[in-house]
């Protein structure tokens, strides 16, 4: 359990402000003693407003520092994704496929006896021991029976205020309705709730049901990727998208609350927004998911622009020119209109064209290579920018995402890890690897820098990488005698600078503070060496 503090005598509190959620008191009497000290001034930096074009939406009601919490908000529902792999319907953690403990009551899987009692398993446990509903568990990872776990959840609330204020939420029912997807729903979902379960409902109330979720859910995982589920929040829901948003958002406790705090500074009166979509991807691909997943069009500055703020992360080399051309700087294809999947895209500088669907193509190609790539063999991700250098500039998309698990690979990876023992390296990587390991996380960074700028967890994450980088080739070279202390301490007084913005970026993550301290003291005492 987190602990939490009393805003006035800092005493261990679990009661929040009932609006913002973001301060704690032991008792009403000192909540209403800061409410007339300072809070009600300060309790809430957002507002929801509403208009034609967006709907509902929430805006800045004052001027918000980078890293301020904006809201903190519980679930109404937590539930498995519609396709999952087994898990705990008690915490949600993920099981592996032999199954050790089931519930006794109604043999859902379960982590543990513990669990038979967690809030979000005792009533639909009452149903499924009732009727005798067991889960049809297949071969393999991925699970369909999970999938009426998220409207039964939200159907055994239909007496409370969070049912209604689930089905209040937006929904694009009439969108999805005829799709593949929901009619699938429609024969096998629909049934089993209403038929099997004996759930009094209709198929429109259960297919609403699931638009809520594929239109408002937050994907929701712990920090030791254990958890991976969905939860429908309060108010966040309204928190408008964005291909370069100003805000982050953490999940917090066994409870997993939902925190958004603002990456860089948000202006009074301006729009309040998240991202649902993954800051590497082109914008052909970003827009394709958003419409999928969100059934949205987003039009965003990002999305506007055909050179993606002139990072050209959608774009390839122009063929013609390269042949003439083989530095970085060598014209590239961008779409005539980023707004319509179905515009040409044409050369900046010479007359070369090609159509959407040969466009796409390439893109689903290389796509689906780097799928099939060995996730075990860096080599294999090396030799796949080598193949393609002539074609994919340094910053395009594919090889942008090459480069990031290139990142995560050395250092982090059987056989290429990094291993500080205190005055002892561990290491299995080579001295190219660390210096590519450098370099890719510098590239990254200037990525990072113009599209998901501030207090990211993206920036955040890589400036920890890159700080350790950093140490170990600098530790390794002065053991080995390769450069003075001098020298090495000069390197170390950058790489405590980084890491000490990477620990304000990523000092709210769950479990990260102790890390970032233990990592802060050692390059301290390395630095004290005379």
């Amino acid at each position: 359990m987190v602990n939490y503090s009393c805003e006035i005598c800092k005493k261990p509190s679990q009661q929040n402000c009932g609006q913002c959620g973001l301060v704690y008191y032991c008792s009403k009497e000192h909540q209403i003693l800061d409410w007339k000290k300072s809070h009600k001034k300060n309790c809430l930096n957002f507002k929801i407003e509403s208009n034609d074009r967006l709907g509902r939406f929430i805006t800045a009601t004052r001027s918000i520092h980078v890293g301020e919490a904006i809201v903190k908000k519980k679930p109404i529902v937590l539930a498995p994704k519609t396709i999952s792999q087994i898990l705990c319907l008690g915490c949600h953690k993920t099981l592996s496929n032999k199954i050790e403990f089931s519930c006794t009551k109604c043999s859902w899987p379960l982590c543990s006896s513990k669990c038979e009692e967690s809030k979000h398993h005792q009533e639909e446990c009452k149903i499924f021991s009732k009727l005798k509903y067991r889960p049809t568990l297949k071969d393999g990872e991925k699970q369909t029976c999970y999938a009426i776990i998220g409207p039964l959840r939200v159907l055994l609330l239909k007496t409370t205020d969070k049912y209604q204020h689930i089905i209040s939420m937006q929904d694009h029912l009439e969108k999805q309705k005829n799709s593949q997807v929901y009619s699938i729903l429609k024969q096998t979902l629909v049934p089993e709730i209403i038929i099997k379960l004996k759930i009094n409902t209709d198929e429109n109330e259960i297919l609403k049901i699931c638009s809520i979720f594929d239109t408002n859910s937050f994907q929701v995982r712990d920090s030791k990727g254990l958890i991976n589920i969905r939860g429908l929040y309060p108010t966040v829901s309204l928190i408008s998208h964005d291909c370069k948003s100003n805000t982050r958002h953490v999940f917090i406790g066994e409870d997993l609350e939902i925190c958004f705090s603002a990456t860089f500074p948000i202006g009074k009166n301006e729009l309040i927004t998240t991202t649902y979509t993954q800051t590497l991807w082109g914008t052909l691909a970003r827009r394709e998911h958003l419409i999928s997943s969100k059934n949205f069009e987003c039009s965003c500055q990002r999305c506007s622009d055909p050179t993606e703020f002139g990072t050209y992360v959608g774009s390839i080399y122009c063929s013609m020119c390269r042949q003439h051309n083989k530095s970085n700087c060598c014209p590239k294809m961008i779409s005539t209109d980023p707004l319509d999947a179905s515009a040409p895209w044409e050369c900046e500088q010479c007359s070369r064209s090609m159509n959407a669907k040969q466009y796409s193509y390439g893109n689903e190609t290389l796509k689906n290579e780097i799928l099939r790539l060995d996730k075990k063999n860096p080599k294999k991700f090396e030799e796949f920018l080598e193949k393609y250098k002539d074609i994919l500039h340094p910053t395009n998309s594919h090889v942008l995402e090459v480069k990031y698990a290139l990142s995560q690979m050395h250092g982090n990876m059987d056989g290429f890890l990094l291993t500080d023992l205190g005055d002892d390296l561990l290491i299995d990587l080579t001295e190219e690897q660390i210096q590519r390991k450098i370099d890719v996380c510098k590239e990254l960074l200037e990525i990072a820098d113009v599209l998901e700028p501030g207090f990211s967890r993206f920036r955040g994450s890589l400036l920890y990488d890159l700080h350790a980088a950093m140490v170990f080739k600098t530790k390794s070279d002065y053991t080995q005698g390769k450069i003075t202390l001098e020298t090495a301490n000069e390197v170390m007084l950058e790489a405590v600078n980084i890491l000490q913005e990477s620990a304000k970026i990523l000092i709210v993550e769950p479990d990260m503070s102790e890390i970032l301290r233990n990592r802060l003291e050692h390059l301290s005492n390395f630095l004290s060496l005379d």
